[in-house]
């Protein structure tokens, strides 16, 4: 959708403008929705441009309808509808007009449906994005109120320090800009800073904030001590943060708990129950069939998603701080063709250094190694496909069952780079958010025996021991070479792209520029980064159980698939195989192909490792990514024990 006026909004309200004029007293509910959503157009301009999008896919359907019309009328001869007798003549008009009657409500339905679900996407999409907007504010409430403390405490009045926050967007998102609305009534529109928080009040998608906002204005009206308040309200909101994880935890158990019964369990029953019909002669394939390539894989996918959407975490890289002082040249000074062959030389020099180091590139972008994965996956597919080709007339399931190993082993191809580089990267990452405190503490601690920052940080460039010594020895040579502290604090986080170290630095920078307490800056800020790494550990601790549970689950499913494919089967088979040979006939058995059957199974045991290893990433650390390790080691056990077990042979 759009939240800015275009071309077809302008249009649209030449066409509709007096319409909506006199509806406009319906428009307070959604006039109101656009500001909490930041929708950038007044409610009439918005129905304006609802109106003329309806339109355009109403002029869609219109067309879509006369094709389809066109060919079910013209292709396909289609049933009598509403048959009446009619006399003679009348009848063979009708009969004439029947599929112009047929086509014509083709179309007109076609036409309007997509018109009514225009209307329908417009009117849902102010509640859409303001719920959106409300989740990132409440995730993102308690280390905003943090930063507001820290900055309060340094001397910094409401307006500074609303104005520091909204700059700040890279790292508090929706909470700058909702800050930004403050500033902006204070300073674009002269309000004074009480009216502007009650205005944001009215506006806001945000329970806790709108509470927080409140609380603000009573502080204001009786004068009471803003930093007090500040601290009260980021402890109490650190707490809730701690509750809604607490709570999220507990959804997850019943989240598991349901993926073991509907996933592992359910379909257990359901094989079990289809292998004993179809012994006893009424076997039915297909639904056999859909259970494993259907029910298991879709479920399982079905069930991350939804986890997954639900997670409150950051997933990704950290966006890039800015850097405070920037030598800007005048643009008479800029020469454009030595700009762009500067940058072009930046880009192959950058380049270069990262492909001298691949390693270190993967486990940065881990995603890279698709890039060689994937084809070489392809390929040996492919190889397999040729190697084992399908003639025409051939059982497609002996076919499939001689090339399904080429196929999985295509996945573990891809798999594998992936996962290793991916940990690689992730054990870098739990590193660093784990030493970030610590170093923050040491820096705290030398300051306050007299030590200057700059003399702290060259003395653990020397002393320190740990993996961080080497981003220690960067700021140390960024400040040698003439950059600011902050600058040198923002190329560390740069540098890392971790959203907790991102706004730990954010944090210790603006509150050094309000302060000369760097102490107790330092402090404030070690308290930060450790509430973010308390809060990922206790999740990590609480989660991890749940992928034990997914792996028990899988290995219980593997185990009884392996007990009906090699014990109940096999000895079915052998007393078949015996009651021939003594002339009679076990006519039960005749339908069971015991090779598909076994075949089958394996496929359920390796899509039950494969789905349900990247549930287990989703539960145990809130990203799809992270399951690519569970998914590679269930893969490699059901694929290499099926295999080895019941005779198969790889390849």
């Amino acid at each position: 959708m759009f939240k800015n006026a275009n071309s077809l909004t302008y249009l649209g309200f030449k066409l509709f403008a007096k319409d909506i004029e006199k509806k406009k007293e319906k428009y307070y509910e959604l006039e109101r929705d656009l500001k909490k959503a930041m929708i950038s157009m007044p409610p009439e301009m918005y129905i304006a441009t609802s109106r003329m999008f309806s339109l355009l896919f109403g002029i869609v359907g219109a067309i879509l309808g006369l094709v389809i019309a066109y060919i079910i009328v013209s292709l396909i001869e289609l049933p009598l509808f509403f048959e009446v007798a009619l006399p003679g003549d009348m009848a063979n008009v009708w009969k004439f007009y029947r599929p112009f009657f047929y086509a014509g409500i083709i179309a007109i339905g076609l036409t309007l449906a997509l018109y009514y679900l225009g209307n329908f996407l417009f009117a849902i999409y102010p509640a859409t994005v303001i719920s959106d907007r409300k989740s990132k504010m409440d995730r993102s409430l308690p280390a905003a109120i943090t930063f507001m403390l820290s900055l309060s405490r340094g001397g910094m009045d409401l307006v500074q320090i609303f104005k520091s926050l909204s700059e700040n967007y890279e790292v508090y998102g929706e909470i700058s800009k909702e800050a930004s609305r403050i500033l902006w009534e204070v300073e674009g529109l002269g309000k004074d800073i009480r009216t502007a928080i009650v205005n944001a009040i009215e506006v806001s998608p945000s329970q806790n904030w709108r509470d927080f906002l409140h609380g603000l204005v009573t502080i204001i009206d009786s004068g009471g001590d803003v930093t007090k308040y500040f601290e009260e309200r980021a402890e109490f909101y650190f707490e809730r943060a701690r509750q809604d994880q607490k709570n999220f935890i507990e959804f997850l158990s019943l989240m598991a708990e349901t993926y073991v019964t509907a996933l592992v369990a359910g379909p257990l029953f359901l094989i079990i129950i289809q292998t004993v019909m179809s012994v006893i002669g009424q076997p039915n394939d297909i639904a056999i069939f859909s259970i494993i390539y259907l029910v298991i894989p879709i479920g399982s996918f079905m069930f991350a998603v939804l986890i997954k959407l639900i997670s409150p975490s950051d997933v990704g890289k950290a966006p890039l701080l800015r850097e405070r002082y920037l030598y800007v040249p005048k643009a008479k000074d800029i020469d454009l063709e030595k700009v762009k062959d500067l940058k072009r030389k930046v880009w192959v020099r950058s380049t270069k250094k990262k492909l001298k180091n691949p390693i270190k590139l993967l486990m940065d972008h881990p995603h890279y190694s698709f890039a060689i994965s994937v084809p070489i996956s392809v390929v040996f597919a492919i190889y397999g496909l040729v190697t084992n080709p399908y003639i025409l007339g051939m059982d497609f399931k002996y076919w499939f069952f001689r090339v399904d190993d080429y196929i999985f082993i295509s996945i573990i191809i891809v798999l594998a780079p992936f996962a290793l580089f991916y940990e690689l990267g992730r054990r870098k990452v739990k590193v660093y958010m784990r030493l970030t405190p610590i170093f923050l503490n040491k820096l705290a601690s030398a300051n306050e025996s007299g030590m200057s920052i700059y003399r702290a940080i060259t003395m653990l460039a020397k002393s320190d021991t740990s993996p961080m010594r080497k981003e220690i020895e960067k700021m140390k040579a960024n400040l040698e070479w003439g950059v600011s502290l902050g600058d040198a604090l923002i190329r560390f986080a740069n540098r890392l792209r971790i959203f907790e170290i991102s706004r730990t630095i954010t944090l210790l920078n603006e509150s050094l520029k309000s302060t000369g307490d760097v102490t107790d800056v330092l402090t404030t800020s070690a308290r930060d980064a450790s509430s973010a790494e308390l809060l990922r550990r206790e999740r990590a601790t609480s989660m991890f159980s749940y992928v034990i549970i997914i792996y028990i689950a899988f290995f219980v499913f593997i185990g009884i698939v392996y007990v009906i494919a090699s014990t109940f089967l096999s000895t079915l088979a052998e007393a078949a195989m015996k009651v021939q040979g003594t002339g009679g006939s076990l006519a039960i058995l005749k339908n069971v192909d015991v090779i598909t059957y076994r075949n089958a199974f394996m496929h359920a045991a390796i899509f039950q490792g494969l789905f349900g290893g990247i549930l287990a990433g989703v539960m145990g650390e809130g990203s799809v990514s992270a399951g690519a390790k569970h998914a590679l080691v269930m893969v490699l056990i059901a694929y290499i024990g099926f295999s080895v077990m019941l005779g198969f042979g790889i390849i």
